[in-house]
């Protein structure tokens, strides 16, 4: 029962604390970062269900495919509560500095969402990567477009929140479920 409260109080705080992030900085403060346009809440999630169905689908979906992509997220973020309080359970260690190994563990989330779940989804072109050619020139773009990075702020604030809002979270539940003091 400590690891399912464990999970359920990580996740849901990270998922929270990350799509209130994602709607603040993709909503009222998109033009100081230099986005295009402010993006509501609703296209925030849409933009999360396009890894499933496209971003062109998601958008054109309305209400459902914004509610497919609230439960994405939370589900994803379910997902890595859940991978962190399993180790965890097996390496009290992590527990111990619960904040040094949230932002370890955020920034690994980091890379891995960034890095190979989204180029992989559908989000870019409306298909999932068919072929280990197809996965490895997706993941080899997502790459460069890292490399060629124009938006220093935004690049700094996810990675801000992969580690703080996600990453610590996580570890600081699986330290309090799990009973680890310092």
């Amino acid at each position: 029962m400590k690891i399912v409260r464990a999970v359920l109080a990580g996740g849901l705080a990270a998922g929270v604390l990350d799509i209130l992030y994602a709607f603040v900085v993709y909503g009222p403060l998109s033009g100081a970062l230099g986005l295009p346009s402010s993006t509501s809440p609703a296209m925030v999630l849409q933009s999360v269900a396009g890894g499933w169905i496209g971003r062109d689908a998601a958008f054109a979906g309305g209400a459902q495919t914004a509610a497919l992509g609230a439960l994405t997220h939370f589900a994803i973020a379910l997902i890595m509560a859940s991978v962190f309080v399993l180790a965890a359970a097996v390496l009290r260690s992590l527990t111990r500095n619960a904040w040094f190994w949230g932002i370890v563990y955020g920034l690994v989330l980091f890379v891995v969402m960034n890095y190979v779940v989204v180029p992989l989804s559908a989000a870019a072109d409306g298909h999932f990567a068919s072929s280990i050619a197809e996965a490895s020139a997706r993941i080899g773009e997502a790459i460069d477009r890292a490399l060629a990075f124009r938006r220093p702020l935004l690049l700094a604030g996810t990675i801000l929140t992969h580690t703080v809002f996600v990453g610590v979270p996580i570890a600081l539940a699986a330290k309090r479920y799990l009973g680890q003091q310092d």
